[in-house]
Formats: structure tokens, sequence, C-alpha cells
């Protein structure tokens, strides 16, 4: 049974352009909520980097359970089980938050100052203008408090209900209140009314929240009761919070140790100098008993014993405290991993579920992070840079890599998929490639072979990815194509192909053919007639017609008469030579005049006859004739 093998070919190309100059899918609108915690300090320095990367709608000033601002009254507020409360501080009026805060829009200010260099390097990045026009004060007044609408919550209110049809991440690095009271108040307008089922519908659709857990409680006491479809995904993750030197991985360290964060951050233009490292003599607000990491030279008995609450251990100074809630957006970001596509694809922010360390073999919280950590920082590291080089050939940047076709694609299981790419580098740097599966992703349980190699402007990886027989319809496989340039410091880029199983039957169609042997034969040769005492070869013609369906078969002519084989007889007279027939001898026994070496229909065979007379041969009065037979033969029927 001979068996048609698909093949599908998927080329990658890359075009040669800087980053700003590539085609872009529209850009993920976001709303980015904080409090006055020096990770969120930190956070948003990253956030105004990948401003390029998203349409910002709202940056939001947002309390929490351990930031609230008060409403400059005088009232009086606690929340059992905070942490005030096992040092019996409050109710107060406010809760570490200082009168006047603005930390938002100092970072913007100093977006400003480096704004003209961040533009020569990407021209996406937003006018500072534009940015300062979408700070907002939300719900900050007290802790779990919905009961106001702010300015905050009725830009999210807007996003919600106006008519683009985009997503709107709701990124928030401190509590939900404002997306709470946005979400209260659309339902108290519109429950009850005719367009109530559109406009749940609608906000559904579009409301995405991903947060550092829920750390005023409104999402567990409002939104999750009262919109229970609206999309809501925890992104909490050890790599990028106070604990990080305990959840990356090991060989990353240094990336947190006061050398790195010297050269590549905190000395860095205005935005390093902005940056919260370990005993930098600063303070979110001042007197805060939680906020002893711009100390530096005290132990932590030392700390305890001037009333801070230590909760971690110290570091060197310089060193990287926190960034923790830096996921919420990561995986917005546009770097080719298409982790903002579905939860469970993972990127630079994680994955919605475990990845297996390969250095323990078991599945683990921190590996879908950590395993991204270095690039991460290597491409931070990078954009700083940009913030004080005012030429693009003064600094690196990310390689480029696309594809030409479809980033989804469907294989039957035993076809081969055959990947070919290429990617290019804006600074001209060398660039090294790998292609590898990103098996934690996948739906199928196992592991494809990918043959081939490749690199620098041309490469053809894998060549024969063959997708396993016993796939599933269905399951997917990722394949993951990774670029990295030997600029300094060394970028990244990537992009995933995501094969889908697709199912597979087989169904023959039928048909039956009867053995046919067939032979049919023009009008018989006549020489006419023959002249004795004259040496002569006289000549004649017929034709053969054959039909066969057999494997091979034989066209053969003799004359099965015992009288004179071969020869033209008169009565018992025959003449002395026998006939010739396309150069073979008639005789008794059959000569073949054809083969064929399979199947035909309708064949014609021009047979020549010669009958070859000498002048000494008699030749009697009437006429002479022969019966000839035809056999159409086969063992291969």
């Amino acid at each position: 049974m001979t068996r048609l093998i698909v093949l599908f070919a998927l080329a990658v190309f890359a075009v040669i352009a800087p980053a700003a100059a590539q085609a872009q899918t529209p850009k993920p609108r976001a709303v980015l909520l904080l409090d006055p915690e020096l990770d969120d300090q930190n956070t948003l320095i990253r956030y105004l980097l990948y401003a390029n990367e998203l349409d910002t709608q709202g940056i939001l000033y947002q309390s929490s359970g351990v930031h609230w601002a008060g409403d400059g009254k005088g009232t009086l507020w606690s929340v059992p089980g905070r942490e005030y409360a096992s040092r019996n501080l409050c109710p107060c009026t406010s809760w570490r938050w200082k009168e006047g805060e603005r930390f938002i829009d100092e970072a913007v200010d100093l977006y400003e100052q480096v704004y003209p260099n961040l533009k020569v390097h990407n021209a996406d990045y937003p006018a500072p203008a534009d940015l300062r026009s979408k700070i907002y004060k939300g719900n900050i007044e007290f802790d779990t408090d919905i009961s106001k609408d702010t300015a905050g919550s009725n830009r999210i209110k807007e996003l919600l209900l106006d008519d683009n049809p985009a997503r709107v991440y709701l990124l928030t690095g401190a509590g939900h209140s404002s997306v709470a009271r946005a979400l209260k108040s659309i339902k108290q307008q519109y429950e009850g009314t005719p367009q109530w089922p559109a406009i749940y519908e609608k906000v559904v659709r579009k409301a995405y929240i991903q947060s550092w857990g829920d750390q005023d409680n409104t999402y567990a006491t409002y939104i999750r009761p009262n919109w229970p479809d609206v999309y809501y995904r925890n992104m909490s993750a050890g790599v990028w919070g106070y604990g990080a030197r305990n959840a990356i991985l090991p060989a990353d360290r240094s990336l947190l140790d006061p050398a790195w964060m010297k050269a590549n951050v905190s000395d860095v233009g205005p935005f390093g100098s902005f940056y919260r490292v370990w005993g930098d003599g600063k303070q979110m607000v001042p007197g805060d008993i939680f906020d002893f990491f711009g100390f530096s030279g005290l132990t932590a008995a030392q700390l305890t014993e001037m009333g801070y609450a230590v909760w971690t251990g110290i570091q060197a100074p310089g060193a990287w405290i926190s960034e923790g809630d830096t996921p919420i957006f990561m995986n917005q970001i546009d770097n080719g991993l298409r982790a903002g596509d579905d939860p469970s694809y993972g990127g630079w922010a994680g994955r919605s579920a475990q990845d297996v360390n390969p250095a323990t073999g078991t599945p683990n919280n921190n590996y879908a992070s950590a395993r991204w950590f270095r690039t991460a920082q290597n491409d931070f590291a990078a954009r700083m840079k940009w913030t004080v080089t005012p030429t693009f050939a003064g600094a690196n940047h990310e390689p480029v890599v696309s594809v030409n076709g479809p980033l989804n694609v469907t294989a039957a299981p035993g076809e081969t998929v055959k990947l070919e790419g290429l990617a290019t580098d804006p600074d001209g740097h060398a660039l090294t490639f790998k292609w590898w599966q990103y098996t934690d992703a996948d739906t199928y349980p196992g592991a494809v072979v990918l043959n081939g190699s490749g690199r620098n402007v041309s490469f053809e990886v894998p060549a024969n990815s063959v997708v396993p027989v016993n796939a599933v319809p269905g399951q997917t496989i990722h394949l993951i194509l990774e670029v990295t340039d030997d600029g300094t410091p060394a970028m990244t880029s990537y992009q995933r192909v995501v094969v889908t199983v697709s199912a597979r039957t087989t169904q023959y169609a039928a048909a039956s053919v009867a053995p046919v042997l067939s032979v049919s034969v023009g009008a018989a040769p006549n020489f006419g007639a023959l002249v004795p005492g004259t040496a002569k070869v006289y000549t004649a013609t017929s034709t053969a017609t054959v039909t066969s369906t057999a494997g091979e078969a034989v066209l053969s002519i003799h004359d099965i008469s015992p009288l004179s084989p071969g020869k033209l007889v008169n009565g018992s007279h025959a003449l002395a030579s026998p006939i010739k027939v396309n150069g073979g001898t008639l005789s008794g026994s059959p000569l073949t005049v054809k083969t064929y070496p399979g199947p035909a229909t309708s064949d014609v065979t021009t047979l020549t006859f010669e009958q070859p007379l000498a002048a000494t041969d008699t030749l009697r009065t009437g006429s002479y004739s022969k019966s000839l037979t035809y056999t159409l033969a086969t063992t291969t029927p």
C-alpha cells in the first residue's frame, strides 16, 4: 500500500528594521493601579520603560490593606487582621500614606526628562503629556471602601462602557477598590433596565483583572459575588518580590547584587536615582516602621530595637529590594512569546500553572517565571541605558524575529512539520538561534525530536519535527524560536509557533475491474498474384488491436495446421518458403509479435507480412492460403 505523506512548510523570516518600524497588532489597553509601596515605585519605573508596548489608559493611585490616605477629615479607620493590628496602631486617620503623595507624578516627571532619548530608540513611546493626562486618584481614602465614585473608578467605568471592543487590562499592584467601585456603579446604573444583559456581557468581555493578590479583599467581597464572569488572575510571583533571592535560579542571583544593580540600574540616569535599592537612605513615608530598607550598616536586631518591624533579611547596600508587582503587566509585552494570548502559554511573568525545573525534575511554582528572569533583566538594563543614550547606535536593541505565515498551525498525527526561519539584528550584532519545545505549555504529554540547526541570516530548525502518531486531536505542541544577540547587555526576542494536532482518518474509495484479454485483427493480409519464374518478396499488412487488464501480456501468432506449418498451401501443394511476420518466421510454434509490460487499452500494432518467392519455385494454378491464429496470453492476470 502506498501512503501519501503531506509536508507542511512554515517559513520564518525577519525584516531588517528597528523595532519601532515593525508592523504590530493593537497594543493592549492598560490601566495600572499602584499604592505607595517601594516595590510599586520600582514596578512603575519598569512599566514606563515598556510604555511603548502598551496603550496606557490610566495610572491610578490606589489604596490597599497596607496603604490608604484617609479622607483628610480626621475620620478613624481600621480593618481587623491588618498589619497594624498586632501593634494596636489603628483605628487611625491614614496608614502608610504621606500627605500629598505623588510618586506616580514624580515618575512621569522623570519620564519627561528621559523621553527625548527613549524616543530615539523607539518611536512608539507616548508623549509625557499623554501619560500625565492619564494619572487619576482612585479609591484611596480607606481600605476596602467602595462607597464613592472617584476620578479613577470613573475612568475604569468609562473604558469598560466605551465602544472599543478591545480588552481593558486592569493591572493592580494594590487593592481592587477602584475596580470594584467602577463595577458597582455600572451595576447600580443599569441593573433592572433593558440594557442590563448587554451591558453585563460587554463588561465581562472587556474587563481583565491581573493583580498581585486580593490586597484589600474587595475582589472576594464584591467583584466575585456580583461579577462572577469577570476575568481575574492572581499574578503574584516570588521571583519579582522581596523574596526573589529564594525564587530565582542560583545562576541568576548576581543580577540582584549591588554591583549589577549599580552598573545597570541605580547609577543610570534619573530613573536609576528614583529606583529603590537597599541602603539608599529613603523612605516612602517618613517614620514608616515597615520601610527599613533605606538604612545601611544596621543589623536586624538594631533595627528592631529602633522600633522597626523587620520582616525580611537584611541585604548589602545597593542590592535589589523588590519589584513585586511587575508580573501584572510583563506578559502583555510583545516579545514574541505571545504570553498574553492565553494564560497557559507562559512568558516573562510566568504561567497559569507550574513548570518543571530541570534541575529537580519536579513542578515548581517559581520556575515558570524564573526561567525567563535573566532575559527580562537584560532587556530592562538595555532600556535603562536607552534613557541616557541620545543616539540609536549608542545602545543595544532587541533582535527582530517575524513569521511569514500563521503562528497557529495544524498537523495530523504522523505528518511532518517543517519550520524555516530567519532573524536579523538592528545593530548588526551576531545572533544565536535556538528552537526548543516548551513542553510545560504543551497539552501533548511528550517530546518531539527537533532536527536541524541554524544561525545568522538563514536557518531551518527543525527540518523534520514529527507530530507523534499517538497524539490526540486537539492537543498542542509549543515550539519556541529564541534569538539572542551578542550586544551589551545581550537581548533576546522570540517567536512561538503553536501546532494543534488535528483529526485524521483514512477512507478508501472502491471499484473493480473484470479481467480483460481482447485482441481483434484487421483485414487478412493478401499478397496478390504470384508470378512464376521471377524472384520476388511479396508483402502485405494487417493490424492487431489489444486491450488487456493484466499485469503483463504477450501477443503471438502461429499456424496450428499440421499441413506445411507456416507456409501458404494450395490443396496439397505448398510454397517453398514460410511467411515472415514483422521479421520473424511463421511456424507451428507461437511467434511473439509484441510484449505488454502492463495494462493496455485499444493498443494498435501494425503487422507486416512477407512471402519470399525464388525464380525456381514451382507454382500451381489456384488460390494459396493459410489459417493464422492470434493469441494474447498472460501469467499475471
